[in-house]
């Protein structure tokens, strides 16, 4: 690999360690106060944890792709899901969903941006500014689609560092667990921060990789997040993390890029086969039905 690469936005995230993006972010979003009650009702990264993961790339994969017909059916697939997601008690009748907020949509998608480049740039290769600025630009359909709109996403990569500069100094102080003799309806967002890790839901060869998964989160998400979820952070720790970011850049070196991607695309075309699958389509009797 050279020391500084040019990639396009969909060859980083056809890149295999690219997935260590998603619990990164995930740990950021319910961090926020007014994001962390949606987080609660729709989360369940325990139960479903995996299939968001993978979902969560597919969806930036598609996202950014340039195939409209794929992206209108995903979007009509992500309102669905979104639809599904329960009002977090307390939240005034008036206001629009949570779940169809632009501004909690917005901090979500820059949670992801924010994290793929530090996850490209931590075990693939530097990026320049005016490389990140590009990203950023072929990044910009994920921060319009749903219910946001040009007007809701930040113009360009110095505003978004601005924007979550801004987030980050309204984390909560603290996100605990809740008591473990309370009912599991009674969620907290401590809890599903560490849902994040859970291998309840992931495939059985993927599951002896969950330690290191953490330990490398962890290490990325820095001492305010360990902080406001609690979580001891040692010289040892600090150690174990560097030696586990050196092994993955080792493992990249020793495969080559074309084959890394290799198998991602595959797994995006699945995933874009699958949406055009699942698509609404207008009948000749002009009713909703599912394909």
């Amino acid at each position: 690999m050279s020391t500084r690469s040019r990639p396009d936005l969909q060859r980083v995230l056809n890149e295999p360690v690219i997935y260590l993006m998603w619990p990164r972010a995930a740990l950021m979003q319910p961090a926020h106060d007014d994001i962390a009650p949606t987080e609660v009702q729709s989360g369940v990264y325990g139960i479903r944890g995996a299939r968001r993961w993978a979902g969560t790339v597919n969806y930036l994969r598609i996202a950014t792709s340039t195939d409209a017909d794929r992206i209108r059916g995903m979007v009509r697939e992500v309102n669905r899901i979104h639809a599904d997601v329960r009002v977090p008690p307390g939240h005034p009748p008036q206001r629009r969903r949570p779940a169809f907020d632009p501004r909690h949509q917005r901090w979500v998608a820059a949670t992801w941006f924010t994290s793929i480049v530090d996850t490209y740039q931590l075990f693939i290769s530097p990026l320049a500014d005016d490389v990140v600025e590009a990203l950023y630009q072929e990044f910009w359909p994920v921060g319009t689609l749903l219910q946001m709109t040009d007007a809701d996403w930040p113009a360009d990569v110095a505003a978004l560092r601005d924007y979550v500069t801004y987030m980050e100094s309204e984390y909560a102080p603290h996100r605990p667990r809740s008591d473990p003799s309370a009912p599991p309806e009674q969620a907290t967002a401590g809890d599903v921060a560490t849902q994040v890790f859970a291998t309840y839901s992931v495939p059985w060869r993927y599951v002896r990789q969950i330690p290191r998964v953490r330990l490398i989160t962890w290490g990325m998400a820095g001492p305010a997040l360990r902080s406001i979820y609690g979580i001891e952070w040692t010289p040892d720790h600090e150690f174990r993390y560097h030696r586990a970011v050196r092994t993955v850049r080792w493992i990249q070196t020793c495969w080559p890029g074309p084959l890394r991607r290799h198998h991602s695309k595959r797994k995006s075309a699945r995933a874009a086969k699958r949406v055009k699958e699942n698509s609404v389509y207008h009948d000749p009797l002009n009713q909703r039905s599912r394909a």
